[in-house]
């Protein structure tokens, strides 16, 4: 029997196993492993948490946070998704990219979109990167250098360009850009769930996460329903079950996005490639990213199903590099320190 300890997913459960019958398309073994998998996952226990850092500026709900390393160090602002909440970069002794960079001497500040409060609700991602973004970095005592993660680094490119010199470079890791590079199939599909979620958006002013994850799930369903069959065969004190259930947790976790933000994404992004284009204006300028007066650098995930390759920003002048990972394992997974953590610390220190 599955469990709903601790309110785990994945959620909905109810359309998790929908698609994991459809996936194994009759087979009752391969069922049964997957169930095993997901019992495994919600009856696992979580690595030991990190401590919560600091809050050292706010605007509304969304606040900076002071993570680690030396007051006189470079400074790294970090930006997580909005889809979900920033422990992902922070998830557990050994695995938190955010205490790397600090301890190879940067002075790091993580942002923290925090609940969805009355003045966010009415913020989509131009009034997200004006009214609070940009605000919380201007803050800061100098120059900083600035890393967005998934749809995190699109609302800092654009921070970036507001912020002119005072961005010192520009990290992207998996952030889309080109939503053109998604398949016409999945861009049909991403305004069909659009149509169906928008009802729940307007009544509730608000997305919850839960009714997202079935859009994340269309990009690659068996590879959803297979991580947790294969989940099923490893050994009940086998680590790797802790920290799959420590990222399953934040898969499944993260505030509400706005209505005007969930409006932007499906509509602006997926339907219009507005941010593609060149034709997004963040407090009355056009974001391109073209004209950004910072160095770039643009990590993306070759196997990432979220946010694919063909999404990346697409400027000639942008140190390119490719992780052979995921979108989540490009952060976390075994190898992320060799192939993420210190390429991308290494960028940083030449800028």
């Amino acid at each position: 029997m599955l469990s709903a300890q601790r309110g785990r997913g994945p959620h909905p459960l109810g359309l998790f196993l929908a698609m994991a019958i459809r996936r194994t398309a009759g087979d009752r073994d391969r069922l049964k492993a997957v169930l095993q998998g997901v019992r495994r996952y919600q009856e696992a226990p979580l690595p030991a948490a990190m401590p919560e850092s600091p809050v050292v500026a706010r605007r509304g709900t969304v606040h900076l946070r002071r993570v680690a390393g030396p007051e006189d160090g470079p400074v790294v602002v970090v930006v997580p998704s909005l889809i979900n909440a920033a422990v992902v970069l922070d998830l557990a002794p050994g695995r938190s990219l955010v205490r790397y960079l600090a301890e190879q001497g940067n002075r790091v500040l993580m942002i923290d979109w925090g609940p969805l409060g009355p003045g966010e609700r009415r913020l989509g991602f131009a009034g997200l990167v004006t009214q609070r973004l940009v605000p919380l970095i201007r803050t800061l005592d100098r120059p900083a250098h600035l890393l967005g993660y998934c749809l995190g680094g699109t609302l800092t490119l654009a921070a970036a360009q507001c912020l002119g010199k005072r961005a010192r470079s520009l990290a992207l890791l998996a952030a889309p850009w080109h939503f053109s590079g998604y398949s016409s199939e999945v861009r049909t599909h991403a305004l069909g769930v659009w149509g169906m979620i928008r009802p729940v958006a307007e009544r509730l002013g608000a997305m919850p996460v839960s009714l997202l994850n079935p859009l994340f799930w269309s990009l690659g369903e068996d590879a959803v329903v297979n991580k947790f069959e294969k989940l099923a065969a490893y050994p009940a004190d086998d680590p790797h079950i802790g920290w799959f259930a420590a990222v399953e947790d934040w898969t499944n976790s993260g505030a509400p996005l706005s209505r005007a933000s969930a409006r932007d994404l499906f509509l602006r992004g997926y339907g219009a490639d507005l941010f593609g284009q060149g034709r997004w204006k963040v407090g009355g300028t056009l974001i391109r990213p073209e004209d950004l007066s910072c160095p770039v650098a643009d990590f993306v995930a070759r196997n990432d199903r979220i946010v694919p390759p063909s999404a990346r920003i697409r400027l000639a002048s942008a140190d390119k590099f490719e992780v052979g990972s995921g979108h989540v394992g490009m952060i976390v997974g075994r190898d992320a320190p060799q192939t993420l953590w210190q390429p991308l610390s290494n960028w940083f220190a030449s800028r």
